[in-house]
C-alpha cells in the first residue's frame, strides 16, 4: 500500500498520475448512475496500490459505496468490474483490465503503453520535473562542517555523503536549496595544534611534508591531547602545570585575534593549507557548496548576541558565566558564554541561526551533525525560542550514527583514524584488482585514463553507497573489501547494472524514441512477470524522493536504486533483449532505455555518476 501520487506533474509527465486519472474517469459515470450524491473525491482519497504486483496496479476498496448503495461490498466490486471491463473494450486505454477481489476492485495497467509514456516522460525531462513538490521551499543543507587542523577521516565522509545526498534529492523534489559548509576553524583545537607545534621554539613549519599537510597537522593537535591527558592522569601533581598550558592555549587564540607577529602568520597558513586539503576531497567527491561559514568570523557577533539578550532578561549570570535557563523545556541550563569570557559553539550557532534566515531567506534550515550532538541542537532550538525567534520551529537536526572499523571505534583524539587519502587509495587499489581478476580481455584496449577515470567513479560510488546503504539511525562499518565487491549491495554493483544497459545499446545501437515507441504500441507479448515488476519499479522512484525528504534518510533512496538493479539482473536474465524477435525487441529495448534514464537519475541524487563500462 501506498501513495499513488507524490507530484504536482501532469498526466502525461507521470504515468502513475495518468493511470490514476483513467481509472477514476471510467468510474465516474458508474458511480454516478448507481449513486448520483456519492462525492466522487471519497473514491480518489481511497485508491492505493496492492501490496503484491500480482493483484493489479490500482487497487479501489469499495466500502465507502456499501453505505449509498446499500449493498455488500463484494458485490459492489463485482458489479463494477463487470461494468468497467465492457467499457475498456470498447475504449481501450492504460487500463487492460479490472479485477473483483473480494470487497477490492483491481485495475491491471497495458504495461506496453504505461512503459511508453514512462519512456517518453523520461527522454524529454518531464517526468522528472513531475516528481517536484507542491511545497516547494528555499532550504539551506549545512553538512560536512570539518575542523581546520585536525585529520580528516573516514568518520567525516559520512557527513558528506548524507547531507550531499539530501541536497540533490531536495533539488530533485523541487525546492531551492543553498548547500552550506561550516568550517571549525579557530578554536582550543586549533590553539592544541599550535601548541605543539610552537612548543619548542624555532621554526614550527620546519618538518611539515610536502603533502599530506592535514595528516601532520592532525597529529601535533593529538599529540597535544595525549599529553594534556597524560597530565590529567596525575592531576592532583600536575594541576599547576595543567592550568600553566590551558593558559597558553588561550593566549594563542588571543595572540591571533590581536595580530600576533608569529602566531598570526602562522594560523593563516596553516588554515590555507587545511582548506586546501578539504577542497581536494570534495572535488574528488564531486560535492559542491554555496556557501560558506567560519567558526572564526561568529566570535564577535556571538558576543553581541550574548550582550544583547542578557539585558534583555533573556540570558543570566551563573556562577560568573552567562546561560540560557532551559529548565521550562527540561534541557538545564545552555551555557552561551564561559566565566573566562570566551563564548562556545552554542554561542556561534545563535548567530549562523539568524545569519540562515535573515540573511540568506531561507525558510527551513538542515543541520547534518553527527547524533552524538542531539543535546547540543536541542538546546540551540530551546534556547532560540527563548530568545523570541519564530524561525526555531523552521530548523532540525538531521542527527547521524558513527562510522567505525571492523575492530572498533576510531578517534581524532588518539590519532586512531583512517585518513581520507588512505580510504581513497585502499578503494582504488581494491577496485583495480577485482576488475582486472574480473575480466581481463573485456578491458585490455582501456587507456590508463579510462582506467583512471572509471577507478575513481567506481571508487566514489562504493564509498557513497557504503556510507547511505544502511539507515542514518545505524552504525556504519567501513570495510574496504566488502564495499568493493562487484556482487552485492554496493555502489560497484549499481555502476555493473548500468553499464551492463550501456553494453546493450553498444551492441543494438541506440535507436529513437519513435522507433522504441512504435515496437511497443505492436509488442502483444510484452509484460512478463520480470517486465511487469521492473516497470512497477521505476514508477515508483517519486515516491521514494518524497520518502528520502520526509524522513531525511537517503538510505531509502540507495535501498531502492539496489532492489532496481536487481529486478533488472532479473529481468535480463530471464527476458533476451537482443535475441527477441521484434516487436518485442524493441519494447525490452524500451524497457532498458527507461531503467537507464530513471537508475541514472537516482544514482545522481546519491552522488553516483554512471560509467559505460566496468
Amino acid at each position: 500500500m501506498g501513495e499513488l501520487a507524490v507530484n504536482s506533474g501532469t498526466d502525461s509527465a507521470s504515468p502513475l498520475l495518468a493511470l490514476r486519472a483513467e481509472l477514476l474517469q471510467r468510474l465516474a459515470p458508474l458511480v454516478a448512475e448507481r449513486a448520483p450524491e456519492f462525492p466522487l473525491e471519497q473514491l480518489a482519497a481511497a485508491l492505493t496500490r496492492p501490496p503484491d504486483a500480482q493483484k493489479g496496479d490500482l487497487a479501489l476498496p469499495v466500502f465507502p459505496l456499501a453505505k449509498a448503495l446499500k449493498a455488500a461490498p463484494p458485490a459492489i466490486a463485482a458489479e463494477l468490474a463487470q461494468a468497467l471491463g465492457a467499457g475498456l473494450e470498447a475504449r481501450p486505454g492504460l487500463i487492460a483490465r479490472v479485477a473483483a477481489q473480494g470487497p477490492y476492485l483491481n485495475a491491471f495497467a497495458d504495461p506496453a503503453r504505461l512503459l511508453g509514456r514512462l519512456l517518453a516522460g523520461a527522454s524529454s525531462g518531464e517526468f522528472f520535473a513531475a516528481l517536484h513538490t507542491e511545497q516547494r521551499q528555499r532550504v539551506m543543507v549545512e553538512f560536512s562542517q570539518p575542523n581546520t587542523h585536525k585529520v580528516f577521516h573516514v568518520g567525516h565522509l559520512r557527513n558528506v555523503c548524507v547531507g550531499d545526498a539530501l541536497q540533490r534529492v531536495l533539488r530533485a523534489r523541487g525546492h531551492e536549496v543553498v548547500a552550506a559548509n561550516y568550517y571549525g576553524d579557530f578554536g582550543i583545537d586549533v590553539a592544541k595544534c599550535l601548541w605543539w607545534l610552537t612548543r619548542a621554539g624555532g621554526d614550527p613549519l620546519a618538518e611539515a611534508p610536502p603533502r599530506d599537510r592535514g595528516v601532520w597537522l592532525g597529529q601535533a593537535y593529538a599529540r597535544t591531547t595525549a599529553h594534556i591527558e597524560a597530565l590529567e592522569a596525575d592531576k592532583p601533581a600536575k594541576a599547576a602545570e595543567i592550568e600553566q598550558l590551558f593558559a597558553q592555549l588561550k593566549g594563542i587564540l588571543e595572540a591571533i585575534k590581536a595580530g600576533d607577529a608569529r602566531l598570526a602568520p602562522l594560523y593563516q597558513k596553516t588554515r590555507a593549507w587545511c582548506l586546501e586539503e578539504f577542497a581536494e576531497v570534495y572535488a574528488w567527491l564531486g560535492v559542491r557548496f554555496d556557501t560558506d561559514f567560519f567558526e572564526s568570523e561568529l566570535e564577535e557577533p556571538g558576543q553581541r548576541i550574548v550582550d544583547e539578550y542578557l539585558a534583555r532578561g533573556v540570558f543570566e549570570p551563573s556562577q560568573g558565566a552567562i546561560i540560557c535557563d532551559l529548565g521550562a523545556a527540561k534541557l538545564g541550563p545552555a551555557l552561551v558564554r564561559k566565566s573566562d569570557g570566551t563564548s562556545l559553539y552554542l554561542t556561534w550557532d545563535l548567530v549562523l541561526a539568524r545569519r540562515k534566515f535573515d540573511e540568506f531567506g531561507i525558510e527551513r534550515s538542515l543541520y547534518v551533525v553527527g547524533a552524538e550532538q542531539t543535546y547540543h541542537f536541542q538546546q540551540l532550538f530551546a534556547t532560540l525560542q527563548r530568545m523570541g525567534y519564530e524561525r526555531a520551529k523552521d530548523c532540525r537536526h538531521v542527527a547521524y550514527e558513527l562510522v567505525m572499523l571492523p575492530d572498533g571505534k576510531m578517534s581524532s583524539r588518539k590519532g586512531r583514524v583512517i585518513t581520507f587519502d588512505q580510504v581513497r587509495r585502499s578503494l582504488a587499489q581494491a577496485i583495480r584488482e577485482r576488475m582486472e581478476s574480473a575480466d581481463r580481455e573485456a578491458r585490455a584496449g582501456w587507456s590508463p585514463a579510462l582506467w583512471d577515470e572509471t577507478i575513481q567513479r567506481v571508487a566514489v560510488a562504493c564509498l557513497r553507497y557504503g556510507m547511505l546503504r544502511v539507515t542514518n539511525t545505524t552504525r556504519v562499518i567501513f570495510d574496504t573489501e566488502d564495499w568493493t565487491s562487484l556482487e552485492g549491495e554496493t555502489g560497484a554493483y549499481l555502476l555493473y547494472s548500468l553499464a551492463r544497459i550501456a553494453g546493450i545499446f553498444r551492441r543494438a545501437g541506440r535507436p529513437e524514441l519513435a522507433e522504441l515507441q512504435a515496437g511497443l504500441a505492436r509488442a502483444e507479448r510484452f509484460g512478463a512477470p520480470p517486465e511487469r515488476e521492473l516497470l512497477a519499479h521505476l514508477l515508483r522512484y517519486g515516491e521514494v524522493l518524497a520518502q528520502v525528504e520526509k524522513s531525511l534518510d537517503p538510505s531509502h533512496l540507495a535501498s531502492w536504486l539496489y532492489d532496481g538493479a536487481r529486478l533488472f539482473s532479473r529481468f535480463y536474465h530471464d527476458c533476451p533483449v537482443l535475441k527477441s524477435e521484434e516487436p518485442l525487441r524493441s519494447a525490452r529495448l524500451a524497457l532498458c532505455r527507461a531503467a537507464e534514464l530513471v537508475l541514472a537519475h537516482g544514482l545522481r541524487c546519491l552522488g553516483i555518476e554512471p560509467v559505460e563500462e566496468m
